[in-house]
């Protein structure tokens, strides 16, 4: 009985791998086998059958097995030096890790990669409020430092320049939006519209 136990075990420790259509009672084993043996190597066979490998839904990216130590560069590491002119969402330094966190007028991607929010000049900083972290920030002209103090306000890029003409700055003062002007003439419309009710109604004769 103890050979038919370890017969069925290593049978079905190798069911995993036949196929689920393979019948038992088609002449796999041999006649000798009797049948109480044979119905219980049935039920180990279609149990193993029924395993399945477990597939998960992800997987990292190309270039992530750990045994090719030939594999090529990720291209990690400073694109931009300090003082380097960036323009918006450019690429200032890649990493693995956030060895380096965004400061002001940056942000950081979900790879760690750390890119310019506004067109300036790249600064590497640390923060007296942060001491342990090492900040890359984009300094909107030259001449400016980083970090700001902490109790000033920080400067935003208004996007305008100053009109020296002065029929040039009387065009653009007086300047409205093809929305505005539609808006003002519904509004002078309703305005008409609403005076002749008044003057309609102050004409009628009283009853």
């Amino acid at each position: 009985m103890s050979f038919v136990k370890e017969l069925a075990g290593r049978l079905a420790f190798s069911a995993s791998t036949l196929s689920r259509n393979v019948s038992v009672t088609g002449g796999m084993l041999p006649h000798c086998v009797s049948r109480s043996v044979r119905n219980h190597l049935s039920s180990q066979l279609q149990l193993g059958s029924q395993l399945q490998f477990v597939r998960y839904a992800t997987k990292k990216a190309a270039s992530s097995r750990t045994n090719d130590y030939n594999s090529k560069g990720k291209r990690l590491g400073l694109k931009r030096a300090e003082g380097s002119e960036v323009k918006t969402g450019q690429i200032i330094f890649r990493q693995r890790g956030t060895k380096w966190f965004p400061g002001e007028n940056a942000s950081i991607g979900r790879d760690h990669t750390v890119f310019a929010l506004e067109p300036g000049f790249v600064r590497y900083y640390r923060d007296p409020f942060h001491p342990e972290r090492r900040l890359i920030g984009v300094a909107l002209y030259p001449d400016m430092r980083l970090p700001t103090s902490h109790w000033q306000p920080r400067l935003r890029r208004f996007g305008r320049l100053p009109i020296s003409d002065p029929v040039e700055a009387e065009k653009e003062r007086t300047r409205i939006s093809r929305k505005e002007y539609y808006g003002w003439l519904k509004k002078e419309e309703q305005m008409a519209q609403r005076m002749a009710d008044k003057k309609k109604g102050g004409t009628q004769p009283e009853q």
